[in-house]
Order: C-alpha cells, then structure tokens, then sequence
C-alpha cells in the first residue's frame, strides 16, 4: 500500500488564533480516522512564539515536506484550506516541494474548498448570514474577501455571491460583493469595489458576511476589517460581522469528504458507467441459470425498485440541502 501522509493547508497568520483554529479543524477529520490529517502553514506561523500556541510549534510546509521524505512517505497530499486557486497552491507549494525533495516522493494537490459549482460553500456562507439574525430587507450584505491579485480566485468570490443572490432572492445592490484590499494597477481592478467604498452604499443594518476562514489580522472582531467598516461606514450606519467560514461545522465534513474521495479519471468513469449498466442488463440471464424462476423474479423486482428509487433519494436530498 501506497505510504501517503495528508497535510491540512493554510496560508499561515502571524496570530495565534489562526494556527489554533487550524488545528481545531484537523482535530475534527481526525476524530474518525486512523492516518492523522497534519495541520500545516504555508508560511508566517512558525514565527509565533509557541508559548502561545499551547507549547507546541506551528509547523510550515516547508519542515513539513522535509520530515515526510525523512519518513520515507511516498505521497504527500495537501488538503487546501484555501477558497481558491491561491498562488500559494499553484506556485509556491510546488516550488518549495520541487526545493527540498530529493528522492522519488510525489506531490499531490487536492481542490479548494470553492470546486465545481462552489453550493457547500454558499450553503456555509447563508447560515453564517442569518445566524447574524439578518433577514430579507433588514439590510444591506457586503459579502468580503481579502482581496487577490489572481483573478480565478475573486471569481470564485462573485459566483458565490451570484448564488447567494438567487438563493435568498436579493437585487445586485442588497447584496454587494467585494474587497478587503486590493494592489495597485489598473489589471487588479477585478477586485473592486473595495469594502471601504462598498460600504458607503448600505443600506438599513448591514452584514458583512465574511470570505475568511480563520481568525487573524484581517477577520475577528478587532481585525482589518472591523477597522475599516468603522471609518468608512456613513454616519448612522449599522453594521456588523459575520461568523468566519472556518466555525462552521459542516466545514470538517467537507474536508473529510475531500480526502477521502478520489474521482476516476474520465475515461475511468466512462467504463465503469458501461460496466454497471452491462451489468443490471445480464444480471437477469445470469440468475436464471442458477436461482429458481419464483426468486429470479423477486430479485429483479427489487433491482427494478433501486434504480427508481436511488436517483429519487438523490434529488430529495439536493431539495433538503438547498433548503
């Protein structure tokens, strides 16, 4: 068997909360499992005097990737928590990986947390909005990310904020994505509005529903962008913050379903498509040789009712979620 090790990603933060938080996650896919999820940073959070982090070191990829090759590991996989396709996954993780391996371990990257049509995430997001008590009308949302300087990932921001609109049935104007930050240059203008503007706009008692998964100095009550909403807000504004990504529940679950779950290849699911249907087809004319007619055709009554039912359960559950 293949000797994989899987490490828990995030950007890393200078706060210990970060770390922290980072950890309390991968105690949460840990808590069923017998290969341990490792919490890992990409950079920063070695930096934080370990007193403050329970007197236990944060780790960054970099030691990481070395203490797996000094393991003998074959795989090492990286479970990102990142929304999307960060430079810190596409550039950085490789190139150091590429740095510091020697031998014949392999890297494997796993998807963000926004992949194919990014509905887990919005569900996350909508819960963490009404449980700030807002309702249709009360409000303004300014949904927040910290700003990028990679395009894919502030579009990630707006087609979630496009879901969220449909979802909870609002206008372009009560629901208004934007950015923490931005860097200079007309080719960063994709992460505009910036919320300092953005909230100059709201209207009633306004969410800033926020695109951060942990606590740090950007998110958290006295963090960068408490700060900013604080002077920008027009006079007699009411705002307020909500809970960060990273302490909702169903978030663990997603990232246990990422590790676990390892898609075929194309051309994979194709035969196995074939190879199921081949399948329920030649199921019946192999029973007849070998059960009794009365039996055969139980059995296939109850094949017949699967295949109706199955799918049917599917769609209920897809109703009961976007619910």
């Amino acid at each position: 068997m293949l000797k994989k090790r899987v490490l828990l990603v995030d950007n890393g933060s200078l706060e210990p909360a970060a770390t922290l938080g980072l950890r309390e996650l991968a105690d949460q896919i840990n808590c069923t499992r017998q290969d341990k999820v490792l919490p890992v940073s990409v950079m920063h959070s070695d930096k934080v005097d370990p007193a403050r982090l329970g007197g236990k070191p944060a780790v960054i990829f970099e030691q990481a990737v070395r203490q797996a090759e000094a393991d003998g590991i074959e795989e090492l996989v990286v479970l990102p928590l990142f929304i999307g396709p960060s430079r810190a996954l596409t550039e950085f993780i490789p190139k150091v990986f590429a740095e510091n391996v020697t031998g014949p371990m392999r890297l494997k990257v796993l998807s963000t947390l926004f992949d194919e049509d990014g509905s887990d995430l919005a569900h996350i997001l909508a819960e963490n909005l009404r449980a700030t008590g807002w309702k249709k009308g009360s409000g303004t949302v300014l949904l927040c990310d910290h700003g990028s300087p990679v395009k894919a990932v502030t579009e990630c921001r707006n087609r979630l904020a496009a879901q969220l609109r449909k979802e909870l049935r609002l206008k372009p104007d009560e629901l208004i994505a934007c950015s923490m930050e931005r860097r200079e240059g007309q080719e960063y203008d994709f992460n505009e509005p910036l919320l300092e503007r953005a909230i100059q706009h709201a209207k009633g008692e306004a969410v800033i529903l926020m695109m951060f998964l942990l606590p740090g100095r950007h998110a958290g009550p006295d963090g960068d962008v408490a700060s900013i909403a604080k002077e920008c807000a027009p006079p007699g504004l009411r705002w307020k913050l909500s809970p960060l990504i990273g302490s909702h529940e169903m978030l663990g679950a997603m990232l246990e379903m990422k590790v676990d779950h390892v898609p075929l290849p194309k051309n994979q699911v194709t035969v196995a498509a074939y190879a199921f249907a081949a399948g329920i087809f030649l199921l019946p004319w192999a029973l007849h040789f070998v059960l009794p007619d009365w039996l055969q055709h139980k059995i296939v009554r109850a094949l017949i009712s699967l295949l109706i039912l199955i799918p049917a359960l599917f769609y209920w559950v897809g109703r009961r979620r976007k619910a």
